[in-house]
């Protein structure tokens, strides 16, 4: 019967000090089950690169370029909020949703206020038998905000977001070109979906929703009022430009 062999297999590499003067700095070794010392240099470092090859830190990845996306694009506002017309169409739609005080970005259903821009805030007011979610200068329901939010990488509730997200909401029912060529009545129209205080037509008290709205010739009135308070400049400081992100098929 052939004697079996034990070996050392938790230190292939051990210096002198581990088993006397028999084993040098540099030994790689086994020893068997009666003790005896076999070197195993010539196996060893063979297989062992005499100089480890140097740590290459990882390099660091490059910042996407325009277009890289193939599902995003990049929508600039160039005319906002430089446009007289444009900035007096969201004036209008503030005063026909009862928003137009200094505190409007912060108005709830109801009139009631409230005081965290991180989000919408995302609570149902109840006037009555009506209940809704809507919140902000444009009066955003919670699922529209969330929709729109994400398509333009709106990060908060902020005033400057809520206008640019009514500027999507406008572009989206294609009234934005409109708005620019002073054509009101159309774009006030094209957009009475969005907006329920706003008619349809001249004489249209119900608007698309069937409850009351303010009518054309009220809202063509204001229009006129406030372009002629922003080319003056008054009503407040504009921002500058917008450029917004969006997914590519995004609504019409």
């Amino acid at each position: 019967m052939r004697k079996t062999v034990a070996i050392l297999l938790t230190a292939a590499v051990v210096t002198g000090a581990h088993l006397g003067e028999s084993a040098s700095a540099q030994d790689c070794f086994m020893v068997t089950s009666t003790g005896q010392y076999i070197n195993l240099n010539h196996l060893c470092r063979s297989g062992l690169p005499s100089n480890p090859p140097a740590v290459r830190p990882k390099p660091k990845p490059k910042p996407a370029s325009p277009g890289s996306d193939p599902y995003l694009e990049t929508r600039e506002y160039p005319t906002y909020p430089a446009s007289v017309n444009l900035q007096a169409f969201l004036r209008v739609i503030r005063y026909a949703e009862g928003t137009d005080s200094e505190d409007g970005y912060q108005i709830e259903f109801t009139g009631t206020r409230f005081y965290n821009f991180a989000d919408h805030p995302r609570r149902v007011r109840c006037s009555g038998r009506l209940c809704s979610s809507a919140a902000g200068a444009y009066q955003f329901l919670e699922t529209t905000w969330d929709d729109v939010a994400r398509r333009i990488g709106a990060p908060d509730f902020s005033p400057e977001w809520q206008d640019l997200a009514a500027i999507e909401l406008i572009r989206r029912e294609g009234a934005l070109e409109d708005v620019e060529a002073g054509r009101i009545e159309r774009a006030i129209a094209k957009t009475a979906n969005v907006w329920a205080s706003f008619p349809r037509w001249y004489g249209d008290y119900h608007g698309y929703y069937g409850q009351s709205v303010v009518p054309m010739e009220y809202l063509v009135s204001e229009f006129r009022r406030q372009q002629s308070i922003i080319a003056s400049g008054g009503g407040g400081t504009p921002r500058r430009p917008a450029v917004v992100r969006l997914y590519r098929g995004s609504p019409q």
